[in-house]
């Protein structure tokens, strides 16, 4: 997947955390949240649907609400896999 066409940079730069999470959160799943509310905030404003903005935002809430909201926003592929019934 790394090396195809829906290879973007931040996928290439983030998908090492999976395997390896750093210790200390790069860029943790509050600010994350922050940002993507941000986002939907300006897609009311614009009148722009963001469903996939929408959506990551619901998975950044599961985070917090797992406990992961001091953890590097990759902590995603966590919270999708026990929402899956797998437990990493």
């Amino acid at each position: 997947m790394l090396n195809s066409v829906i290879a973007s940079p931040s996928l290439k730069y983030r998908t090492p955390f999976i395997l390896d999470m750093p210790e200390e959160a790069w860029f943790n799943v509050n600010m994350m949240q922050k940002d993507m509310l941000l986002a939907e905030e300006m897609g009311r404003d614009l009148n722009v649907p963001l469903p996939t903005v929408a959506i990551s935002n619901q998975f950044l809430t599961a985070a917090r609400a797992m406990g992961l909201d001091k953890q590097d926003f990759a902590i995603v592929y966590k919270v999708l896999a026990r929402m899956s019934g797998i437990d990493l």
